[in-house]
């Protein structure tokens, strides 16, 4: 096998290879000699120059500049067999650590997954084959072997770091501000673009469906009540029957396991004072009335489940809501104050203010409505649509802030920062006491 190996492995790296073009150019510039030789030692394991040069193009192909000046080539080889040295490092340390472990099962997950991403990169089985050929595979299954290694490898070292973070011995390292500004400059080309975003504060008016249906619903809740009373096995049929959550209904009513506050406080108030196997009488909420069974009851969560009947909405109801949305716009455009109209008319289920959101991860109609929107503007009302059996609900959004794409600056990214660089700080020491508790012979 030669050296071309780094081309692959920068297939697992994302940074695929599309043709033998690609990979002859990335033959290595090694700088050694014909005959390998060995230029570190890390406990028993001999580190050869070959690995250091398959490294060296495996950033090469990631875009890494590798300098041409043979004084700067040697710091950046003496760089890149540092860090090939750590790694070791860590692979030694993960195989001495009993908590440590990598199953076959997990490894040869991970080794499909990551094959099936790199074999759609080519178009058919001959192209894969012959580029694997061309950097120096003998055969795809050559390659899964040394692919299998590889991951294995890279197992090894996240399952350590898991364990040492769950037994605390990587503890975050405070940086200094000084610290944090060098380490915001350093990291600069590395940070991502700041995609346009929008600040708003919101009024998300719901539909109210009148009282003679909340009545009518009332009536059948109590019906199905009755029955599930009568035959309590049949509660999952009897979901499926008249439920009208479509979350749930074709699971015969069941939530799974939820823990306080997941739910709606009606109904969280009812389930966790109830105990497994008892039924409540209907309970009503803002989404209808529920017949809750409690299925198991642990320290911290219930498994339960519940047949909702809903009050039927009609189109009038709808447009009686859009009338109010629209009137709250207009007296927002009249000055009347935001949190006095929000406690009369905003759904408590919904969120209130929405900071710094990415537009295009707003829903379609939030997008279109946003399109020139100012600060202080007023917009909407914008309708919301809900899950099925559910009406629409109208949004009135008051503008915040409008950020346009760009840079993020030291202040949009310090928390960020501040716990990557706390967490490189840690993990540095840790290596670095590895490292001393390590034999260590660098002959490059």
């Amino acid at each position: 096998m030669t050296s071309n190996r780094a081309v692959v492995l920068t297939l697992v790296l994302g940074a695929c290879a599309t043709g033998s073009a690609a990979a002859q150019n990335a033959a290595p510039d090694s700088g050694f000699s014909t005959v390998d030789r060995i230029v570190a030692v890390v406990g028993d394991i001999p580190i050869s120059a070959t690995r250091v040069d398959e490294e060296v193009n495996v950033r090469r192909q990631q875009g890494t500049e590798v300098p041409t000046d043979p004084d700067e080539l040697a710091r950046f080889r003496r760089e890149v067999l540092d860090a090939i040295i750590e790694q070791e490092v860590l692979i030694q340390a993960a195989l001495r650590d009993t908590a440590v472990s990598v199953s076959e099962q997990d490894l040869q997950q991970a080794v499909e997954d990551g094959l099936r991403e790199i074999r759609t990169q080519f178009t058919t089985e001959l192209d894969y084959s012959r580029e694997l050929r061309n950097v120096g595979f003998d055969s795809p299954e050559d390659y899964r072997l040394w692919y299998t290694e590889q991951k294995r490898r890279e197992l090894l070292q996240e399952r350590l770091i898991s364990v040492l973070h769950d037994r605390g011995d990587i503890r975050p390292v405070s940086p200094t501000e000084a610290e944090l500004r060098e380490y915001f400059e350093e990291t600069k080309p590395r940070h991502p673009k700041r995609p346009p975003t929008v600040s708003f504060r919101q009024i998300v008016v719901a539909v109210e469906a009148d009282s003679a249906a909340w009545d009518a619903a009332r009536v059948l809740a109590d019906s199905v009540y009755q029955l599930v009373s009568d035959a309590p096995d049949d509660f999952p049929l009897l979901a499926r029957r008249f439920s009208d959550d479509p979350g749930s209904k074709e699971q015969g009513g069941d939530l799974g396991y939820f823990r306080r506050g997941l739910m709606v406080p009606e109904f969280d108030a009812v389930a966790f004072r109830m105990r497994p196997g008892q039924i409540s009488p209907p309970v009503r909420t803002p989404f209808g009335y529920h017949i809750i069974k409690v299925e198991r009851v642990e320290p911290a969560e219930i498994q339960a489940s519940h047949i909702l009947i809903a009050p039927e909405f009609t189109d009038d109801d709808i447009a009686r809501t859009r009338k109010i949305a629209e009137a709250v716009a207009q007296q927002l455009l009249d000055g009347a104050p935001f949190d006095s109209l929000s406690r009369v008319f905003h759904d408590r289920l919904e969120q209130s203010l929405v900071e710094d959101q990415p537009r295009d991860q707003l829903p379609q109609a939030y997008r279109d409505a946003l399109a020139g929107a100012e600060p202080d503007d007023v917009v909407g009302p914008v309708q919301i649509e809900s899950p099925p059996g559910r009406p629409p609900k109208f949004a009135v959004l008051v503008i915040e802030e409008v950020r346009e794409a760009g840079e993020y600056s030291f202040e949009d990214l310090r928390e960020r920062l501040r716990g990557n660089l706390s967490q490189e700080k840690a993990f540095r020491r840790y290596i670095d006491r590895l490292k001393e508790r390590t034999y260590i012979d660098v002959r490059l």
